[in-house]
């Protein structure tokens, strides 16, 4: 009894390595890449299962709130303002835009650790030869600890949330959703299986575009995702899609948003024509769908003002 007693013990810290430990986490991130799933090789993405909390919560509130017009008190882009307001709260939102900076994350970094320290460490990043100290990456340390470890989860957070809200979805928002996001019964593996993205039913060939603008990480083909791009929209922002057709992007290519980069298909693992459409926020899946409603608002907005302004339904709309 003692010997089996210590072979499950064995084995229970062998699975706890592998699920819970930045070295677990390389070898699954691995795994998924040999496997050919799109996978960013995390050490601490055991642990990063979902977005913290609180970035949950901001992603949540800015997503149902209406999208502003015209100028905001910061004077940034809509987005970027939602964001500040949604993740560090009415009175955060209040003392940024009082500092009158015109880069964003120079007044969220001056609003979490004060002017002066960050003139300190600006300085003292200047004088050991960095070219250009003024980011918070350049300069974050020779800031202290505690201070470089709050000035990064404002503005990472902060500027990742407005980068995912400046997203579009990648076809026509009427297009019928045929999988959601979430775990589920996959269907090749019969098995349970998170799914982490949105299959949307498209014809064949149907055009798929960069939800924003991005840089090409790749653009292939494998067993499982068939032709695939995915995008680095900066701010640890990423898209995927899936089992397209035909590739028009290569990596390292700079894309718009809207600019076509694969034609839908029914390649690598899959059951029928569709586009499996992704969204990661610093490595961790987000569900997209959330998206969708707010681009189907924002086409139904330019309708009214203009009925020629909006494209008709394509043959996939459901």
């Amino acid at each position: 009894m003692r010997g089996w007693a210590e072979l499950l013990l064995c084995a229970s810290v062998l699975v706890a390595s592998w699920e819970r430990t930045p070295v677990g986490a390389l070898g699954a991130g691995v795994a998924r890449w040999v496997q050919g799933e799109p996978a960013d090789l995390d050490l601490l993405a055991s642990f990063r299962t979902t977005l913290p909390v609180r970035l949950d919560a901001a992603l949540e509130q800015a997503l149902a709130a209406a999208p502003a017009a015209g100028e905001t008190p910061t004077g940034w882009s809509p987005s970027v303002d939602l964001a500040v307001h949604a993740h560090l709260g009415a009175d955060a939102h209040a003392e940024i835009a009082a500092l009158r900076l015109d880069d964003p994350a120079a007044a969220i970094e001056t609003w979490a650790v004060g002017a002066a320290q960050r003139r300190r460490a600006i300085d003292r990043a200047r004088a050991a030869g960095a070219r250009d100290p003024s980011p918070l990456a350049a300069h974050a340390a020779y800031l202290p600890e505690r201070e470089a470890r709050a000035a990064e989860a404002a503005v990472a957070d902060t500027l990742a949330l407005a980068t995912v809200l400046d997203l579009a979805w990648p076809v026509d928002p009427t297009a019928r959703v045929s999988s959601g996001f979430g775990p589920r019964h996959h269907p090749t593996l019969k098995r349970a299986k998170m799914h982490e993205g949105v299959d949307i039913a498209l014809p064949i060939g149907t055009p798929v575009h960069a939800a924003g603008p991005a840089r090409v990480v790749r653009a292939r083909e494998d067993g499982v995702n068939g032709r695939h791009v995915i995008l680095d929209h900066d701010h640890r922002v990423r898209t995927a899609y899936c089992h397209g057709d035909a590739l028009h992007v290569s990596k390292g290519d700079r894309v718009e948003q809207g600019e076509p980069i694969l034609d839908s298909g029914n390649t690598g693992r899959s059951t029928g024509p569709h586009l499996h459409f992704g969204l990661r926020i610093g490595g961790r899946p987000v569900d997209p769908a959330p998206f969708r409603a707010r681009a189907a608002a924002g086409r139904a907005a330019r309708r009214a003002l203009d009925p020629a302004a909006s494209p008709r339904p394509s043959a996939g709309a459901g």
